[in-house]
C-alpha cells in the first residue's frame, strides 16, 4: 500500500505541475470566456447559460465540456500509459521491489484523481468568470432545480463529483486502449472519435442509458431530473463498465511485454 501510495503522490505532483495541465486551465478559461460573450450578445440562444450570475455557471457549463474534457482526459491516459512504455520509464520503475498489480493500481487511482482535477479546475474557473462577468446572484438555476448560497455550491459540487465519476470511468476505457497503441496521439484520436461517434448514441432510447457517452453527458444532470432507481441503475452501469474495464485494462498489463 505504501508503494501506491509514492507513486500516486508522484502523479498527483506531476499532473499538478505538468505544462498540459496548464494548457487545459486556460482552454477552459478562455471557452467560459467566449461563453459569457456569447450570452450578452445573443442571450439563451448563444450560449449554454440560462441564467447569467456566478452561482449558476459552473453546473451549467458541465455538460458543454464534453469534448474537452474527454480528449484531456484521453491525452493524459495516453501519457501515463502510452508515453511511459514506449520511453521505458515503467521498466525503471518496475525493476524496483513494484508489482505489476500496484503499479496498475497506482495508475487508476491516478485517472480518477486526475478527473476530479479537471472537475475542480472547471468549476473553480467557472465562479471565477461568473463573478467577473455576472457578480454571484439571487439563486443558482440549473434546468428546473434552483438553490442558493452555500447549498448551491454544494449542489454544485455533487453534480461535480457525479461528472468526474463519468470520465474516470471513460479515463479506464482510454487505459484500455492505450494498452493496444504504441504512440500518444493513435490513442487520443481513437478516443476522440469514440467521443464524436458515441454521441450518436442518443437517438436510440432503448440503449443510451447503458451507454457510458450518454452518462458522460447527462448523468450529472439527471441525478436532479430524473427518479432514484433510473440514478441507482446509471450509477450501476457506471460501475460495471469500471470493473470490466480495470479487470480487463489489468489482465492485458499483466501479460504486456514493456518494450523500450
Amino acid at each position: 500500500m505504501k508503494k501506491i501510495g509514492s507513486i500516486v503522490e508522484f502523479e498527483v505532483k506531476r499532473m499538478l505541475l505538468s505544462k498540459t495541465t496548464a494548457i487545459y486551465t486556460i482552454i477552459y478559461f478562455v471557452s467560459f470566456i467566449i461563453s459569457v460573450i456569447f450570452f450578452k450578445l445573443y442571450g439563451n440562444d448563444g450560449s449554454v447559460l440560462t441564467i447569467g450570475n456566478a452561482q449558476s455557471f459552473p453546473i451549467q457549463h458541465l455538460q458543454a465540456s464534453f469534448l474537452f474534457t474527454g480528449i484531456f482526459m484521453a491525452v493524459y491516459v495516453a501519457q501515463i500509459v502510452v508515453e511511459e512504455r514506449s520511453d521505458g520509464t515503467i521498466k525503471v520503475l518496475l525493476l524496483r521491489p513494484v508489482s505489476r498489480l500496484a503499479y496498475y493500481i497506482s495508475k487508476v487511482l491516478a485517472i480518477f484523481l486526475f478527473s476530479i482535477l479537471l472537475t475542480l479546475i472547471m468549476i473553480a474557473l467557472s465562479y471565477i468568470v461568473g463573478m467577473l462577468f455576472f457578480g454571484w446572484g439571487d439563486q443558482m438555476v440549473f434546468n428546473s432545480f434552483t438553490s442558493s448560497g452555500m447549498q448551491g455550491v454544494l449542489i454544485t459540487l455533487l453534480c461535480g463529483l457525479a461528472f468526474a465519476f463519468t470520465y474516470f470511468t471513460f479515463g479506464l476505457i482510454a487505459m484500455v486502449i492505450s494498452m493496444f497503441t504504441n504512440k500518444l496521439l493513435e490513442s487520443v484520436i481513437i478516443m476522440g472519435v469514440l467521443l464524436m461517434v458515441g454521441q450518436y448514441f442518443e437517438i436510440l432510447p432503448s440503449i443510451k442509458q447503458f451507454t457510458v457517452f450518454h452518462q458522460m453527458l447527462f448523468f450529472h444532470i439527471d441525478i436532479f431530473e430524473k427518479p432514484f432507481a433510473y440514478n441507482i441503475t446509471s450509477f450501476l452501469v457506471l460501475s460495471i463498465y469500471c470493473v470490466v474495464f480495470g479487470m480487463v485494462g489489468f489482465s492485458v498489463f499483466r501479460r504486456k511485454d514493456l518494450y523500450v
